[in-house]
């Protein structure tokens, strides 16, 4: 596979999407976050969104982007992941997401990508922008790398675990977090594409072991309400195997920030440096 910096700077075109009830309250029940606040809109009450859906509208934006510069998107892995939420995402909603590769350069184990991506109402009024980084292991870039811009520094306050609380991952769970998030990437789903890509057995899609984590920060720190989560961010080292089971270790919030780790029985971190910023 050949990388260089020609591909910095290109965009995609605006990806449209509905999001309506039934994609919201299928993201969520994906993640096992049934709380009323996803899933009861009766009297006319209005759905909350789970705070990484944005995830969903960005992933066409993300394939096409590799795809338009001969990409193979299985050779690549989620490395990290940093959402900012700007203004709520109500169903019923049409929503446009267009995506930049803002920079690339070489690292120890492999081509760092970064991303920004921008999503919008129908009016053009910006709903969350995420910065992400992928890595392509074991490949060498061509050249010089190149950012078109830097992306803003992660909140670095120190956190002292507070609360642990374990998180079950079944082994169906990559198979039903891909139908309800409409991120369809076989290296999670398909033994066969997956031992052919060099993973080995499938794993879970990192933006859904994100999702979990944060899923707890909600219940066990905000009182349960998604509303009040602004940014999100992590980076991710250890694979999530099928099935498996994480802990989840959560820092009290500080200045509005809450720190938080996920990890493996097998003594890897599933996600570092985790990170929710509040309202």
């Amino acid at each position: 596979m050949t990388l260089d910096a020609t591909l910095v700077g290109h965009t995609t075109r605006a990806f449209e999407h509905d999001l309506d009830a039934r994609w919201a309250m299928a993201y969520a029940a994906s993640l096992g976050a049934t709380d009323a606040c996803y899933l009861d809109n009766r009297d006319g009450r209005a759905l909350a969104t789970h705070p990484l859906f944005p995830v969903c509208p960005e992933w066409p934006a993300l394939v096409d982007s590799l795809a338009a510069n001969a990409v193979d998107m299985r050779h690549t892995v989620h490395a990290s992941h940093d959402l900012h939420l700007l203004a709520p995402l109500v169903p019923p909603a049409r929503l446009l997401t267009r995506g930049t590769i803002v920079g690339v350069e070489q690292r120890r184990p492999g081509i760092f990508l970064g991303w920004r991506f921008e999503t919008t109402d129908a009016n053009g009024h910006l709903l969350a922008r995420t910065w992400q980084g992928n890595l392509f292991l074991g490949e060498q870039l061509h050249g010089p790398g190149r950012w078109l811009e830097t992306p803003p520094p992660w909140p670095t306050s120190p956190w002292t675990p507070a609360r642990r609380l374990a998180i079950a991952i079944p082994a169906n769970l990559a198979h039903v977090y891909t139908e309800c998030a409409r991120i369809w990437n076989p290296i999670h789903t398909d033994a066969a594409v997956a031992a052919a890509s060099g993973i080995g057995p499938p794993l879970l899609h990192g933006t859904a072991s994100l999702a979990l984590a944060v899923s707890g920060v909600v219940t066990e720190l905000l009182d349960g309400d998604p509303r009040r989560v602004r940014r999100v961010g992590g980076r991710f080292r250890a694979p999530v195997l099928l099935p498996d089971t994480l802990e989840l270790v959560l820092g009290e919030a500080a200045d509005g920030v809450i720190g938080f780790e996920l990890l493996t029985p097998r003594g890897g971190r599933a996600v570092e440096h985790g990170f929710v910023v509040t309202a």
